[in-house]
């Protein structure tokens, strides 16, 4: 199944919040390093992740199960509030 969500992370924060994110996706299972934020794979693949820097927020979108992603990307916010000190959530919520 398809995913996507935007989460309230700006575009426009400090360097040192971003330096907060980036050790957040890599501590994140399925990480893949190389230069682009992506797990598990590529688009295409069964399974994957990418994620892109947008005015509104930072976007997610997968191709995986719908339990998996759920379980994720709550992870991924978990970690994320804890490293930023803030709460981060879908900004449509």
């Amino acid at each position: 199944m398809r995913h996507s969500v935007t989460l309230n992370i700006r575009y426009d924060q400090p360097q040192a919040d971003w330096d907060k994110v980036m050790q957040v996706y890599e501590s994140m299972p399925g990480w893949r390093s190389g230069g682009d934020a992506s797990w598990f794979g590529r688009e295409g693949d069964p399974e994957w992740i990418w994620a892109s820097v947008e005015p509104s927020g930072i976007l997610f979108e997968a191709q995986m199960d719908d339990a998996a992603w759920s379980k994720w990307v709550g992870e991924l916010c978990v970690r994320l509030t804890a490293a930023l000190d803030r709460p981060v959530h879908d900004a449509d919520s």
